[in-house]
């Protein structure tokens, strides 16, 4: 799995030319496996962890009326890891989005519709670019792989993930 990122970036410092030395946004939106990956680990573990709506009208959910009006609690960490959204929700798989266009409502990590998180790709740039160099310049090594986990409110390592982070040659 890191090893499909790796030499992602490794591919994109071969192909630049000797002169460059700074990422470009041609070189940003080539990360397509990065992209995977920065996807999948924001679904399993979200920003937001909740979002509030109001019932524009009368709704039944699971036999229960929602009464127009009301103030309604939607568990982002409930949706992305519904198993009838995604298969293995538990499993980190970044292939899962070779072909996966998510129906709406169901990958919420910088909220949803008119008050979803304007900075959003912003974030997602930024991630890119820090994860690009930290990449070629560190490893990363868990101190307990495979710990347990919580997964309420949403995942969470009981450990925190402690980890070693070791600067390459």
């Amino acid at each position: 799995m890191a090893y499909g990122f790796q030499e992602e970036q490794e591919e994109i410092i071969r192909r630049r030319p000797s002169s460059q030395k700074s990422l470009t946004l041609d070189e940003i939106k080539q990360m397509k496996y990065l992209s995977k990956v920065i996807d999948e680990t924001l679904r399993i573990r979200t920003n937001t962890f909740a979002l509030f709506r109001e019932a524009k009208e009368d709704a039944e959910l699971n036999g229960y009326l929602i009464p127009k009006g009301w103030k309604v609690l939607v568990w982002t960490s409930d949706v992305h890891m519904d198993p009838e959204i995604y298969s293995n929700p538990k499993e980190f798989n970044p292939s899962r989005w070779d072909d996966l266009r998510p129906k709406a409502g169901t990958f919420q990590p910088f909220g949803a519709g008119s008050s979803s998180c304007p900075g959003a790709d912003l974030a997602k740039f930024e991630i890119s670019i820090f994860l690009h160099y930290f990449l070629l310049n560190y490893k990363l090594e868990q101190v307990n792989p495979g710990g347990p986990v919580n997964y309420l409110p949403s995942p969470d390592p009981v450990d925190k993930f402690r980890a070693k982070i070791i600067k390459l040659d």
